[in-house]
């Protein structure tokens, strides 16, 4: 389960992340974030991953494709940080 909690302030959105990042809620979260790109097209986007649970291959992909078009990442918790820095090129995997 996925939930998605959003708040806003003018052109800046912080999508609080809760549960996991996986399966059939990785297609809900990118319909979800580019959604909103569409429609405010100036949208500045943080994704807050601090309550997130579980991310699995295809959720580290669109976090990677959000990376890319613009979305800053920012995670609590080991795992998370460790995903975030891997997508952000700053961590090496041993």
């Amino acid at each position: 389960m996925l939930r998605i909690v959003t708040q806003q302030h003018g052109d800046r959105f912080t999508l609080a992340l809760h549960g996991s990042v996986a399966g059939e809620w990785v297609s809900l979260l990118d319909c979800y974030w580019q959604s909103l790109v569409r429609s405010v097209p100036s949208a500045q986007v943080t994704a807050e991953l601090s309550d997130v649970s579980f991310i699995d291959r295809d959720g580290e992909r669109l976090l990677e494709r959000m990376w890319c078009g613009g979305v800053e990442l920012v995670a609590s918790g080991c795992r998370n940080r460790h995903v975030v820095a891997r997508i952000r090129g700053e961590a090496r995997d041993r």
